[in-house]
């Protein structure tokens, strides 16, 4: 790193640290071999960010900041039967034995703790509608709805589903996972069409799961080891297509809690039945978000993307651009828009600290899909090393195709390649994209270890925070396995591949500024809500009411780009999941 060349002398590859050639202080020198020792006997090295990480806290050895966090006690015999299998059937899949986590949530301890701590990175779908069942006639996030949102009447556009289908990456293509996947399932794939009643309306009621905050939901969830795997490390994928998908949610929860929560749904189990720690929205309706009465931040049908409701203490994520890079007044994350903002010095993002911009999506954010009514889409969601990648496009109104080879709109191959066509659409190259622009792609970057110790660094060392730091550096020493020195402390990013879906887009695919959102909404509120909502330009329609977003109290937004990295999670999503 550039910023550090001056002060941290050129690093070799052996575990050992060098000493900058810069004057210290005795006490400074101190600090300095103690990190060396700690590091050189357990075989790794940490990097520029997370030692200046311990410098800048005040704390003279890694152990110092081990000992300001708590580590959780998992009930591995309780936790058992609900916990998916580690290992995987599928070769070059990750095995999550040694990724337990153990810092950083406080689902870990008290009640939950004995469910919850200990969790591995497996992840899966959920899909949420307004459509009522026999269980549960209205939600939170369904309430004051037009009848063609909820009722499955000739009007209905609410969440029109050909097929779900799930993918474990293998080190070079993406492996459809039968048991996650709800379609048709053939020898070459998966199959579904919403108007002949085929694939996901034939096997959605297999997947049933317990719903709460929207009438109903759907997830793949099992018994243990013997039930789903879901997602793990190096990479995963999931593909909705959907004829019309104009209010609904597609989102990713933890396996375990899938498990949890599907078996309190059959069996009534309640002992610790939510491990919300973890949770992935990229395409999600927003009136659940906020009470009765109040405005969204955009239409009914623009749905938004989110990875900040629940943050796990094991895979941290940015908030805002500003906060990513530390409050510095240069850009260095993400490393692979670098060379983009030094050839676009004010592009959007490139310059948080003159203009801020959301990275981690929410109400105050610009992560958003408007989705027509009765309008085809085909979404793909990729958790690789770079970050949550979310894809949407209009399939071909003849062929059904997409941008990605072999997903299409009434079927997918069992077997991908590892990314699509890169994005070419300007449309579909900055968030916040409208209906009609037939593809687009949004990036919610990912933190790796030096990126969680740079973040971390403008917060104070607290279950969260300090547990990102703590992760990063367990990681870049090898030492998070059982038996480690820093045994429970994670940074998962760092065991994800990089399966290439950075295809030299601009910084605008993680977001743009909210005050370039000049957009009126029509839709947005209790009494305008429609089933043939779009966005307006500001001065199109003058009877258009003006941007919610200017309607908001300029303290939450200040809390959003303030180092509160908590306030900005709770602001932006607070409804918790059921």
């Amino acid at each position: 790193s550039s910023h550090f060349g001056s002060r941290y002398s050129g690093r070799s590859n052996s575990s050992c640290l060098e000493v900058p050639e810069t004057a210290m202080s005795r006490q400074q020198l101190v600090w300095w071999l103690a990190v060396a020792r700690f590091a050189s006997s357990h075989g790794g090295s940490l990097q520029p960010e997370c030692l200046e990480y311990l410098s800048s806290k005040g704390l003279n050895s890694i152990d110092a900041l081990k000992g300001k966090l708590e580590q959780c006690t998992p009930n591995q015999a309780l936790q058992e039967p609900f916990a998916p299998n580690p290992a995987s059937a599928i070769s070059g899949v990750t095995d999550t034995t040694d990724l337990s986590c153990r810092y950083g949530h406080p689902s870990y301890y008290g009640t939950t703790g004995d469910t919850c701590c200990g969790w591995k990175p497996h992840f899966n779908w959920v899909v949420a509608t307004c459509d009522t069942n026999e269980l549960q006639q209205e939600s939170n996030f369904c309430k004051s709805l037009p009848a063609c949102v909820s009722s499955k009447g000739k009007d209905y556009c609410g969440a029109k589903i050909n097929y779900v289908a799930a993918y474990q990456y293998n080190g070079s293509h993406f492996v459809m996972m039968d048991d996650s996947t709800s379609g048709k399932k053939t020898s070459a794939g998966v199959e579904g069409s919403y108007a002949e009643g085929t694939g996901w309306e034939e096997e959605k009621k297999d997947f049933t799961w317990r719903s709460g905050d929207w009438t109903s939901k759907y997830a793949p969830w099992g018994d243990g080891a013997s039930g789903p795997r879901g997602g793990t490390p190096p990479a995963m994928m999931w593909v909705l297509s959907a004829e019309s998908f104009y209010y609904a949610a597609f989102y990713m929860l933890s396996q375990l809690t899938l498990n949890l929560e599907g078996k309190a749904l059959t069996e009534g189990f309640t002992a610790g039945l939510n491990c919300w720690n973890w949770e992935l929205d990229p395409v999600e309706g927003t009136k659940g978000w906020f009470p009765p009465n109040s405005p969204l931040p955009g239409n009914l049908n623009q749905l938004y993307a989110t990875n900040s409701a629940a943050s796990s203490g094991c895979m941290p994520v940015t908030y805002a651009a500003s906060q990513a890079n530390g409050l510095r007044r240069n850009f260095s994350q993400p490393p692979q828009f670098r060379e983009y903002c030094e050839q676009n010095p004010t592009a959007a993002g490139c310059q948080p600290w003159v203009e801020d911009v959301m990275w981690s999506g929410g109400a105050f954010g610009s992560q958003r899909f408007e989705n027509y009514a009765d309008q085809p889409y085909v979404f793909a969601v990729v958790v690789d090393h770079r970050g949550y990648w979310i894809y949407r496009w209009i399939p071909d109104a003849t062929t059904g195709e997409t941008g990605w080879p072999g997903v299409g709109r009434h079927g997918a191959d069992r077997v991908l390649v590892k990314r699509p066509r890169a994005v070419a659409n300007v449309g579909g190259l900055a968030t916040d994209v409208k209906g009609d622009v037939p593809e687009a792609v949004i990036l919610q970057p990912s933190v790796p270890p030096e990126a969680a110790c740079l973040r971390a660094s403008i917060e104070a060392v607290n279950f969260q925070f300090g547990a990102d730091a703590l992760g990063a550096m367990a990681a870049q020493l090898g030492e998070y396995q059982p038996g480690g020195a820093l045994e429970g402390a994670q940074n998962w990013w760092a065991h994800f591949a990089d399966t290439e879906q950075y295809q030299n887009y601009p910084l605008s695919i993680c977001g743009v500024p909210k005050t370039s959102l000049q957009a009126q909404y029509a839709c947005n509120e209790d009494g305008t809500f429609a089933c043939d909502c779009k966005v307006r330009l500001q001065g199109e329609d003058e009877t258009s009411q003006s941007s919610t977003f200017m309607k908001l109290p300029r303290s939450l937004w200040f809390l959003v780009l303030t180092g509160l990295g908590a306030c900005s999670w709770f602001l932006s999503k607070p409804v918790a999941r059921q």
